[in-house]
């Protein structure tokens, strides 16, 4: 069929940047949008509804008049705490494109690793990026995160690297939104400065020699994973980044129009509750013993020693600012305590990572109250270094919640966060009981998952933990469901209050799976994505018969009763023998993939 592209204004009733219109006849396909961006979505679209695993091709007539939900619909990538390769940065680009995903946010630095070279700050790549068993991190951070005592291993993006992915990225509808954490979690950044000042060259030096704070991080740490923002030196290292990143985007032609800051977690946790035996000396606000910043509070009066965070997000966006950069985006606690009015470049955003069951919809309500703009990165559903389900055997952390399957991030309401107390539970398996708060429903931006590495070595490992998590948010992101209720003030949510249409939840997440499963696998696989296959569920009841089923429809399930020497496709209930025990697993259609086993005694 003949496909027929235009940049006309769409005639529909939808309308906007990245909306488009198309029409599939017998005489062909026209696809008609208002913006680039909206061709683009309608090209998706049109592969989309393609079954590539036919050997004909036939659509059906149709008309689609279509919008994105939100502006912004973000993938998350940790390629600091383990290394993330360039092959799989841009094979996650590809299905971002595919699945109209269009804000990558790749984050590039953290306590563990500084991943982007940066001209005339070597160390930052020659030592940052490195682990070995060097005890005075001269040459290299000590090793951690089972990631062994090579040092020789290139783990960072050359300049010519990231701007190939600037370049490959934007052909593809998707901005790549660079992250370098600090003023806490800069602890790469602090040791490779602290080897260039030993050779003489303490000009980007970021911590105080004289500075004797005792503080433990979140990560446990010292307080060498804290950038001190007292010194001139640490301003001058801002600003040699900045200026050589904005010099990357434009040599790719892609402007740096927004920088994610960071600011999280920039705190000694020894004040906090759970630290009582600790002794009070021990329990000091960071910099609090930092000549420099002693002097700075002598002659800035202005500067508040407890709130680093704040002080540092403000200097760090002023710098921006200058830089002709127009957003500055930040993780939301680094913001807390300010307003979007104290800042000055066009646009301030945050990812909002509050826990439900924690009391976050109250944070929430305050970061809205600020002015800020909310991306919601919310960990107890969009945290794709957690479980898929609860069992010892599945990879990731847990301190946010138990499990974040499929079917969990799938129901997230980003705009009704207390929704999400009547069809899910807390980290520990409990009810929730969630009310809104008396406030206007907050403008949210946009969601995006969020793909953390410390327990995620490899790309293979990571392309297990974020697909086809990444798709749920995908869908969420692009379409709100008929099953998501408005933000209304004063209701409360819990598992029995029985206001969200269940039916319909369950109607949508089946055509979605059974779409997952039957036509977007085969196109992940396609991409060269190894995605996760769900293990199946199963039964022997009394009789010996085994009934078992999977999570993703067209997936084969095979068992065996002689611990895995030989395997029998399951097809419908079997005599297995009631005495037996029985394996089960999941596998892909053309078996190169397949789940881990479960057994069933």
């Amino acid at each position: 069929a003949l496909v027929d592209l235009s940049d006309n204004e769409s005639t529909a009733d939808i309308s906007g940047p990245e909306s488009y219109s198309m029409e599939i006849t017998t005489d062909g396909t026209s696809i008609t949008a208002e913006e680039p961006a909206g061709l683009f979505h309608g090209i998706m679209s049109f592969i989309g509804l393609l079954n590539v695993a036919d050997s004909e091709l036939s659509l059906k007539e149709m008309v689609i008049n279509d919008k994105p939900r939100f502006k912004y619909r973000g993938h998350q990538v940790d390629t600091a705490r383990n290394f993330r390769s360039k092959e799989a940065i841009m094979k996650t680009i590809d299905a971002m494109a595919l699945w109209k995903l269009n804000v990558m946010h790749l984050a590039l630095t953290n306590d563990e690793g500084w991943r982007l070279e940066i001209p005339g700050l070597e160390e930052l790549t020659s030592v940052g990026s490195k682990r070995c068993f060097d005890p005075n991190e001269d040459t290299c951070l000590l090793a951690q995160l089972g990631s062994g005592p090579d040092a020789d291993e290139k783990q960072y993006y050359t300049r010519e690297d990231y701007i190939e992915l600037l370049k490959y990225a934007e052909e593809r509808n998707v901005k790549i939104l660079p992250e370098f954490n600090m003023p806490a979690h800069a602890r790469a950044a602090v040791i490779s400065m602290e080897a260039r000042a030993k050779k003489g060259d303490d000009m980007y030096r970021l911590t105080d020699p004289e500075d004797e704070t005792h503080i433990l991080t979140i990560q446990f740490y010292d307080r060498t994973s804290i950038i001190n923002p007292c010194l001139d030196s640490s301003v001058r290292f801002v600003e040699k980044v900045v200026t050589e990143v904005k010099k990357m985007h434009d040599e790719a032609g892609v402007p740096l129009d927004s920088y994610h800051f960071g600011g999280d977690e920039a705190k000694n946790i020894l004040l906090g509750a759970g630290f009582s035996s600790y002794p009070d000396e021990l329990k000091e606000l960071p910099f609090s013993k930092s000549p420099a910043c002693q002097a700075k509070i002598l002659e800035d009066p202005s500067f508040d020693i407890e709130k680093i965070a704040n002080y540092w997000a403000i200097t760090v966006n002023k710098i921006l600012a200058e830089n002709g950069i127009k957003e500055m985006v930040a993780w939301e606690d680094g913001l807390r305590g300010t307003t979007k009015k104290q800042y000055e470049t066009e646009s301030v955003a945050v990812d909002f990572w509050e826990t439900l069951f924690w009391g976050g919809i109250d944070g929430l309500a305050e970061m809205a109250d600020g002015g800020f703009d909310i991306i919601m990165s919310n960990p107890d559903y969009l945290y794709f270094d957690f479980p898929y389900e609860v069992n010892p055997e599945e990879r990731g952390y847990y301190w946010a919640a138990r499990f974040n399957s499929v079917y969990k991030v799938f129901t997230f309401a980003p705009e009704n966060l207390a929704q999400n107390a009547e069809t899910s539970v807390d980290r520990d398996g409990n009810e929730m009981s969630v009310t809104t708060p008396e406030v206007t429903a907050p403008s949210i931006r946009g969601m995006q998952g969020q793909t953390w590495s410390e327990t995620i070595r490899t790309d293979d490992q990571y392309y297990e933990m974020a697909f086809p998590r990444v798709l749920a948010v995908a869908e969420r992101a692009w379409h709100r469901a008929s099953w998501e209720l408005d933000w209304s003030s004063g209701v409360t949510y819990n598992a029995t209050t029985g206001l969200v249409p269940k039916d319909e939840l369950a109607a949508d997440y089946n055509g979605f799976v059974t779409k997952l499963g039957c036509h977007e696998m085969f196109k992940m696989k396609q991409l060269g994505i190894n995605y996760r296959v769900p293990p199946p569920g199963g039964k022997v009841d009394g009789s010996g018969i085994l009934t078992a089923n999977s999570e993703l429809p067209c997936t084969a399930i095979v068992y065996s009763t002689d611990a895995g020497n030989t395997w029998s496709e399951y097809s419908e209930p079997v005599g297995v023998g009631a005495d037996k025990v029985v394996s089960l697993k999941s596998v892909t259609s053309d078996g190169a993939l397949m789940s881990r086993v479960v057994v069933i005694n």
